[in-house]
């Protein structure tokens, strides 16, 4: 063996007596996995599953007091957080309760100073009391009421209505007589409202009548697209049904049992959670297991309405079917009331395409602010309540009503139209 061999094999050993280096020692055997670490603390085994929670969030989380106002009529449940001179009164949609803004309520507190609160409508929620008399007229009267009530007792200087779906036409009944410094309207526009009438009927059918559970209720609201948030829907949904005895959920939260926590599924092979009894399988879900979109919907429409159905004894609180008598006076003459009401206007919309003729025009000639939100639903003021707190509050500081706890949120210079 030449010297520049012996150099080359002395160099390759690496070792200080210029031996041949060891091979690296095998970790395991031939076919066998290295032994893994233990996961670190707080996190999951990969292939594991948290089931998620649909357990009820009580209306303490969101607001700072609930009272009871009496009129002519009943007596009005009244959600409230924050102070300020002006108070921005959130009005609720058909089938909902005042707990539908509470998540809206929470982010508008951070950014605008001004009183918030949020008002059961007749018939809705833990309100007493004039239900059989569901008009335009009364559900106005009922609303300026409770408004009055509020602004003496607490010496505040302006009102802003915020009103979703049949909230918004009351809001718009109210604002037109004068009076409301600012008025917000959400997702209902006359001409769409009118048309969408015609298939009330078979949505509420359509709908289950029975809940096992409220978790399950909460679950249904999510999975069925009611609501997209689920934070929201944990607080709004106990406002919307009752229980055997006729007792609406959020008003008994505190006296319900606990909820099951999130579970966990580990196993070193990804296993198929098995669902729960009062699960509910989703569209898309249906769809990747049956292969049929059509078969998909049969089976959704069938796990949405027979199986949550059974003997629950959580039901609506309010049975909407009965009011179809009012629905077209709710929403007749709408567009017209809107524009001529004499106060600052914005309209947000889930889609540009529920826009009229009438409030196209209207909208071109500046006579209102519109803001269209993508990736929403009907319920905005559930499915994405940053963006509509953070509009309602651009609102009521660009108009000079209240002002701003936000430096993202500022009074343009340049002073706004009247």
């Amino acid at each position: 063996m030449s010297n520049l061999q012996r150099k080359v094999l002395g160099g390759a050993g690496g070792g200080v007596g210029g031996g041949m280096a060891p091979p690296p020692p095998r970790l395991s055997a031939p076919g066998v996995l290295p032994p893994q670490a233990p996961p670190a603390p707080g996190r999951r085994r990969p292939g594991s599953f948290r089931r998620r929670s649909y357990s009820p969030v009580s209306w303490k989380k969101y607001w700072d007091s609930k009272e009871q106002l009496k009129s002519d009529d009943g007596v009005f449940t009244v959600y409230s957080k924050g102070s300020g001179d002006t108070l921005v009164l959130l009005l609720h949609g058909g089938g909902y309760s005042g707990l539908t803004w509470s998540l809206v309520a929470e982010e508008l507190y951070r950014m605008a100073e001004c009183r918030i609160a949020a008002i059961d409508l007749r018939g809705h929620g833990e309100s007493v009391g004039g239900s059989e008399d569901m008009s335009l007229d009364a559900l106005s009267k009922d609303v300026r009421c409770v408004a009055d009530q509020l602004i003496q007792s607490m010496g505040l200087k302006s009102l802003v209505l915020v009103g979703h779906s049949l909230g918004g036409a009351v809001a718009v009944s109210v604002a037109k007589e004068g009076g409301i410094a600012g008025l917000v309207v959400i997702d209902v526009v006359e001409g769409t409202a009118l048309e969408s009438l015609n298939h009330m009927q078979g949505f509420l059918r359509s709908r289950p009548q029975q809940f096992r559970s409220v978790s399950h209720a909460i679950e249904w609201c999510v999975r069925s697209g009611q609501a997209r948030n689920i934070e929201s829907a944990k607080v709004s949904m106990p406002g919307q049904i009752k229980d055997a005895e006729g007792r609406l959920v959020s008003s008994n939260l505190d006296d319900l049992a606990a909820q099951p926590k999130d579970q966990i599924i580990e196993s070193a092979t990804r296993l198929t959670p098995e669902p729960p009894p009062d699960s509910i399988k989703e569209e898309d879900e249906e769809s990747s297991n049956n292969g049929s979109g059509e078969k998909a919907r049969e089976t959704s429409s069938a796990d949405s309405n027979d199986a949550p159905a059974g003997n629950g004894p959580y039901t609506w609180a309010i049975d909407l079917s009965t009011t179809e008598p009012y629905w077209s006076g709710w929403f007749a003459d709408l567009t017209a009331n809107f524009l001529s009401a004499p106060s600052a206007k914005l309209l947000m919309l889930a889609g540009v395409d529920r826009l009229d003729k009438d409030m196209m025009v209207g909208q071109m000639q500046g006579k209102f602010q519109m803001l269209v939100l993508p990736q929403v639903g009907h319920a905005i003021q559930e499915d994405s309540p940053d963006k509509v707190a953070e509009a309602i509050a651009n609102f009521v500081v660009r108009n000079r009503f209240a002002p701003s706890k936000d430096s993202n949120i500022h009074v343009p210079k340049i002073p706004l139209r009247p």
